[in-house]
């Protein structure tokens, strides 16, 4: 009788364990991955919106001028790096626009020489070439041997040059989507092993105007901004935020009740956000948030208004005419903080005045926000 012949074949499992050992080098399923964390936006109302905050992994900002995307950029970096241990941030700039008055604003320790990155500290990378800054990131997230984590601003994707245009006279005409190719050609390399070693990148971008060569051709379905980039920049971030035009209406100035002048002046503004993807089904939300002028050390967002606000929105304060009535539950929470609160109060502003004068109360009031609202 001639013997049976065994099998060659092994199981999946089996199979799948010798050629990804054999191909170790191409995936990430034998890193560590790191701990997921959630980073605040800074706004109380942002982060009901949006779950808590951001993770790791690839954002965008996008919008028109002054819409407030590299302040809130620098904010979420100045909270992470508070947050989130052994961070440093990273910011691209790629306009040229980082003012004395953006630095002081956003409360960041910028460092201008790699010599002087320290965990906690954010260096400044003054450069606009695609190439350079992409193959640089690539470079910089292998070589990662204390496994820190980085929080990377690129401010803008639009000031960016391709190293193929920057020989070129400005009658040369550039290549076409350039910009949108390398852009694709990076996230591709790069988003994968973001998430996965919990890095988060934000990718600032301007608004665009698209031309029409006619005016009754419907618009594309599928274009969910109006911002530069490609495709790719669509697929591959988390959330899209989209930072909208500030308008009259969203101006605070010190009488409500009377229009913005010299004796009248204005002393803050509401910031509007957009919400055009997220992983929340938070998808088509628009948010205001305010914002104080004048404030610095990341202190800009007005936080003292917003957990007024809260509190309102989710009947934790109760309005009857010009008094306010503060709830029992409210109430208990501050006074288990060994802060007093009153029962009523007349005026909204005597209720902004409360927390303008006490950061304890504010902070009490914002954790119990945190803990019943946002939790």
């Amino acid at each position: 009788m001639s013997k049976e012949k065994k099998s060659s074949t092994i199981g999946t499992s089996q199979f799948m364990g010798q050629f990804m050992k054999a191909n170790k080098d191409y995936h990430f399923n034998f890193e560590e991955t790191a701990a997921s964390y959630s980073v605040s936006t800074g706004s109380l109302i942002l982060d009901n919106f949006i779950g808590g905050g951001l993770g790791a992994g690839l954002q965008r900002f996008t919008g028109c001028n002054e819409g407030g995307k590299t302040n809130e950029a620098l904010q979420v970096m100045r909270n992470m790096l508070n947050s989130v241990d052994k961070t440093k941030g990273l910011y691209i700039k790629a306009e040229g626009r980082l003012s004395v008055e953006i630095q002081k604003r956003s409360g960041l320790n910028f460092v201008f020489h790699p010599d002087d990155w320290e965990l906690g500290t954010c260096l400044v990378w003054e450069c606009n070439i695609y190439d350079v800054v992409f193959d640089g990131l690539r470079s910089l997230l292998k070589n990662n041997p204390d496994k820190e984590r980085l929080c990377i601003v690129i401010d803008s994707m639009d000031g960016l040059l391709p190293k193929s245009d920057l020989e070129k006279s400005t009658s040369d005409a550039a290549k076409v989507a350039a910009g949108a190719s390398l852009t694709s050609d990076f996230l591709k390399r790069v988003s994968l092993g973001m998430s996965k070693f919990g890095h988060m990148c934000i990718m600032v971008s301007q608004v665009r105007s698209t031309i029409k060569t006619n005016q009754y051709a419907p618009s594309d379905p599928n274009n969910q901004t109006n911002s530069s980039g490609g495709n790719a920049a669509l697929h591959y971030p988390d959330w899209i935020i989209n930072f909208e035009k500030r308008n009259q209406s969203d101006l605070i100035v010190q009488d409500p009740k009377a229009k913005p002048s010299p004796e009248n002046p204005i002393i803050g503004h509401y910031a509007k956000v957009h919400i055009q993807k997220s992983t929340n089904e938070s998808t088509g939300m628009r948010v205001r948030y305010p914002i104080k002028h004048g404030r610095t050390d990341g202190k800009s967002i007005w936080i003292e208004r917003e957990v007024i606000e809260m509190l309102l929105m989710w009947k934790y304060i109760e309005k009857a005419g010009s008094w306010f009535k503060i709830d029992e539950d409210v109430s208990s929470y501050v006074s288990g903080q060994g802060l007093e609160i009153k029962e009523k109060y007349q005026g909204m502003n005597s209720l902004y005045d409360l927390l303008e004068g006490s950061p304890e109360l504010t902070k009490v009031l914002g954790c119990f926000i945190a803990e019943n609202v946002l939790s």
